[in-house]
């Protein structure tokens, strides 16, 4: 009797198993009520954490996404849900509250993307496709490089639209987005076309298998490509001085000719070979010593970090009256200047007489930040959400970015000539 009823219980568990399984969508692991609970769970977790979350975007526009994600999830494959939950995060218009982590996609395709002012660019991708850097790419998938990207920055969360310049193209490169976006068909394959020297082909790329971490460093801190074996564009012997010691998160360099310091200053936070005040405090003797003139800042690579740090650069700035002037002092700016680095940019602005020069920053001088990291309960995707206000600026300061003064635009030939405009024309400028 015993035997007949486990029996019984086993196959009623595997035909509702199966029939279960089989009401779910093609590429689906997910149950609806999984996927329920992960929809909650962020909309709950948002809520009670961001101390704004509609500051730039209306409540009801919020909901009205929520509840029209909810109602079609039973049509819904796994990948067409995380590009949902994406658009929905990405319409609070805040970078820092977003979806994120290496549980966002189970496979990658390894290839780099640029928005040069002249078109989308390879610069970096597999060592096995080298042959294809600084090619300009026609299309991406089933559409034109340009829609491609644009379908990635509708659902990317963002600042503003510079900083989505730099932030959408790392997710080309996940292949659940890809899918979920219908840019592929197939989310093992990457087609594209490519032009390179007037010569155009097409670039089949498959997917592969790669363990990031889950900050994605591979793509903001060392411009490389989700694989173990890749090659750069800035791997060139040649390249400027904005793309060399990526791993380092600051150090300077002494331009004889100009009697110039330049500061490359690339995170936020205290190195292990060298905490920030020690370096801060070496840079400035060599300015005495060498009697320089004037001192750049680079923030070009600078996404964040941690901005307890920087009072002593931006103290001994004003204490330096001879290089803190607007003639002697200079920070270049970017797509990446974003977070921490934001703020060292509005001080810089607020509390020095310190010109500007390059691209508009990823941030606005006020904005939200410090986030706090969650993780759905089912699809192991991390949450982050903005917990703080810094208010850098004047509290009336609507801006989204900061305006260079002088406003410079890479182009490609520029970049894969291993050419930096924005250092030339301040070099320039200092005969």
């Amino acid at each position: 009797m015993k035997t007949t009823v486990q029996v019984a219980l086993m196959f009623c568990f595997l035909f509702c198993s199966t029939a279960f399984s089989g009401n779910l969508p093609e590429n689906r692991v997910l149950s609806i009520d999984q996927w329920q609970e992960d929809v909650r769970f962020l909309v709950d977790h948002l809520l009670e954490t961001h101390p704004n979350p509609f500051f730039a975007s209306a409540h009801d526009e919020f909901t009205d996404s929520v509840d029209s994600l909810l109602d079609g999830l039973a049509d819904m494959s796994d990948d067409d849900i995380v590009v949902e939950l994406m658009r929905i995060t990405s319409r609070l218009k805040d970078g820092h509250t977003r979806l994120h982590g290496r549980h966002l996609t189970k496979s990658w395709f390894p290839v780099r993307m640029y928005e040069f002012e002249d078109g989308i660019f390879i610069t970096a991708i597999h060592e096995d496709y080298a042959d294809a850097i600084g090619s300009k790419v026609i299309t991406i998938g089933n559409f034109s490089a340009e829609e491609s990207l644009g379908r990635i920055k509708d659902i990317a969360a963002h600042d503003n639209e510079h900083s989505l310049k730099y932030s959408a193209p790392m997710y080309l490169t996940m292949t659940s987005i890809m899918n979920g976006l219908d840019i592929v068909d197939d989310p093992n394959c990457l087609k594209m076309t490519i032009e390179k020297e007037g010569q155009s082909s097409e670039l089949i790329l498959p997917a592969n298998a790669y363990e990031s971490d889950n900050d994605f460093k591979w793509y903001w801190m060392f411009n490389s490509v989700p694989a173990e074996k890749f090659v750069r564009h800035i791997d060139h012997v040649k390249i400027p001085l904005v793309y060399r010691n990526l791993e380092r998160f600051y150090w300077f360099e002494y331009l004889e000719k100009e009697h110039t310091v330049y500061m490359c200053f690339n995170l936020c936070d205290d190195s292990t070979d060298e905490n920030f005040l020690v370096f801060n405090t070496r840079l400035w003797k060599f300015i005495e010593s060498s009697q320089a003139k004037r001192l750049i800042i680079d923030l070009r690579n600078n996404i964040g970090g941690n901005n307890q740090i920087l009072l002593p650069l931006i103290h001994e700035t004003i204490m330096h009256k001879d290089i803190n002037t607007r003639e002697n002092l200079h920070v270049i700016i970017g797509r990446k200047t974003w977070s921490a680095s934001m703020h060292c940019a509005t001080w810089f602005e607020r509390h020095t007489n310190a010109a500007f020069i390059g691209e508009p920053t990823a941030s606005a001088p006020n904005h939200y930040a410090d986030p706090v990291s969650f993780t759905l309960p089912n699809s192991k995707i991390e949450l982050l959400v903005s917990r703080y206000y810094w208010q850098n600026g004047w509290p009336w300061d609507e801006r989204i970015c900061i305006e260079p003064e002088i406003f410079v635009k890479l182009h490609s030939h520029e970049y894969f000539g291993c050419r930096d405009p924005v250092l030339e024309i301040l070099l320039e400028n200092m005969k």
